[in-house]
């Protein structure tokens, strides 16, 4: 890295001279790819255009790859799967799929990719069919490209839960790639990511170049789960005052470091940090990056660089084997998505009344209560549905939508309402504890976050009292019952909030705590058994003030 601070100049210019007695290596990298087969639209000099898709995606690859046919590492950092309808359908199979296709030499694992919890993380990165599902992509061979993770530890061992690195002999030059994500990815997670930690992603690092280093790996590059943004925008190839926490996580790496690939914040840039090129494309396949390294044979250290981030464009043939893919993606998860599973009698809405309240808030939880009540499932007596993480991903309207039922609810149509996925956890709180709970949609936040309700609780909020002194006790009542401070209570949550999401840390403190079920499970349960389904009455919460 020392000689390369020297050689390297901005906005991937002509480079300085280097020595005779250099190899060209060529890193390809892509960032939350997010399961995207289908094209999207890119900004580019020129304005607008129509790009990515895993197919043309591929095909640039090769295309660049042809530059230098024994030289290039094919590289991703993180969130590869998940918001792709069609592939999460499928449960991200045709994603990964296609990926293995690309030929990818590794990836960083992100926050997305624990969505599903570490199960079936570990299922797509060694195949096998869905437990319930079956699969989806026939034969389903898991990721042919390693996942690192570096700084995600395994607590019952000390030990990182992923491989924290890979060295690849690329043109006779060890060339080390170390895969890190943010470290609260798994405080993002909706679905069980015990018994893992995430720690600080520059002291992992800077822990493995010295390792690295020892075992005489001197071009070491970096596949970093978390980003940044330029400030009164900028195109992909601009650096114009990133922003974001990618920019002290990088200021903190071992100088060693020869190449930063970021992602998680889906802003494109391509900056320099320390002397360390640091690069992010927009995600879903629109971009992929290249950074040639020109490395001295003798020490093994880059002595020049240069990056661009290239817009995967249509101007190119498409890889039949990923277009093959994608049309029989699509053909299967139009049949699943339009499986039906019942009826609602009018429409179900986010829209709030002036306490907070939606119909589709307290119907999503009373599907959580129906779902985890029976003592096998958790023994609930009391659900919730937040507003935002891991929460509503829409309505559901009586209107035409495809089918000849104007009040049929699809699956397609109920994934897009409980989108993420997410376990339900049933818990035991104390009443004092349910309390705090529920002090806690205001205290603490920078924006209320009113929860939907299970049918039976009701409570009293005054909006003119502090925020975390806005509920009477004496107004929680269950089933007209008002909650004792000292009673225990089943409670239901999703796997997000119950972990501490959106501030709601008193769910940390739950003990007995059981996960059986999905909410999109609950859900769909719901619908079934109520069909067709009355739109809950509100008034659960009631606001003064």
């Amino acid at each position: 890295m020392r000689n390369l601070l020297a050689a390297l100049l901005l906005g991937g210019t002509a480079l300085l001279p280097v020595k005779a007695d250099t190899v060209d290596i060529q890193l390809l990298g892509i960032n939350d790819f997010h399961s995207s087969l289908p094209s999207s639209v890119a900004m580019t000099p020129e304005g607008p255009v129509e790009a990515g898709g895993a197919e043309y995606l591929a095909a640039h690859m090769d295309r660049l790859q042809r530059d230098n046919p024994t030289g290039t590492l094919r590289l991703a950092a993180g969130d590869n799967i998940v918001n792709s309808p069609a592939s999460a359908v499928m449960h991200d199979e045709p994603g990964i799929t296609a990926l293995s296709l690309m030929r990818l030499d590794a990836s960083s694992v992100g926050n997305h990719e624990f969505d599903r919890g570490l199960a079936e993380l570990r299922r797509l990165e060694n195949g096998g069919c869905h437990p319930i599902d079956g699969c989806g992509v026939k034969g389903f061979k898991g990721a042919s490209f390693p996942y690192l993770g570096a700084n995600i530890i395994d607590t019952t061992t000390g030990r990182p839960a992923f491989d924290p690195y890979i060295v690849k002999e690329v043109k006779g030059v060890k060339v080390g790639v170390i895969g890190v994500t943010h470290k609260n990815s798994l405080f993002e997670a909706p679905s069980p990511t015990a018994p893992l930690q995430g720690r600080d992603e520059a002291e992992t690092v800077n822990a493995y170049v010295g390792e690295l280093k020892a075992k005489g790996v001197h071009t070491i590059v970096v596949l970093l789960h978390q980003g940044g943004g330029q400030t009164g925008g900028g195109l992909p190839n601009q650096c114009n005052n990133l922003a974001g926490p990618v920019k002290d996580i990088v200021a903190r790496f071992d100088t060693e470091v020869d190449a930063v690939f970021s992602a998680h914040t889906h802003n494109a840039y391509n900056c320099v940090i320390n002397g360390i090129p640091v690069t992010q494309t927009s995600g879903h396949s629109r971009e992929v990056t290249r950074v040639n390294l020109t490395v001295d044979r003798a020490t093994g250290n880059p002595v020049a660089a240069k990056a661009d981030n290239i817009t995967v464009t249509h101007d190119i043939r498409p890889d039949m084997r990923i277009a093959a893919l994608r049309r029989q993606t699509d053909e299967q998860a139009h049949q699943l998505m339009n499986r039906p599973v019942g009826m609602i009698a009018r429409d179900l809405t986010a829209t709030r009344n002036a306490a907070g309240e939606s119909t589709i808030g307290h119907a999503l939880a009373d599907a959580r209560l129906g779902a985890t009540s029976s003592p096998e499932n958790g023994g609930a007596q009391i659900a919730v549905q937040p507003p935002y993480g891991g929460g509503i991903g829409g309505d559901l309207w009586v209107s035409p939508t495809g089918n000849d039922l104007p009040n049929l609810v699809t699956h397609g149509e109920a994934m897009r309402v409980q989108q993420f996925g997410n376990m339900l956890v049933t818990m035991t709180l104390t009443g004092a504890q349910v309390e705090r709970f529920l002090e806690q949609q205001w205290c603490g936040q920078g924006t209320a976050r009113v929860l939907g309700v299970s049918k039976g609780l009701t409570f009293t909020y005054d909006n003119a009292r502090p925020t975390c002194d806005r509920i009477d006790p004496a107004t929680i009542k269950l089933d007209g019952a008002v909650v004792d401070p000292a009673g225990k209570y089943r409670v239901t949550a999703n796997s997000f909030i119950a972990n501490g999401g959106d501030g709601f840390s008193v769910l940390t403190e739950g003990t007995e705590r059981v996960e059986k079920v999905r909410d999109i499970e609950a859900l769909e349960a719901h619908i079934r058994s109520s069909s067709p389904l009355q739109p809950p009455a509100l008034g659960r919460i009631t606001r003064l003030n």
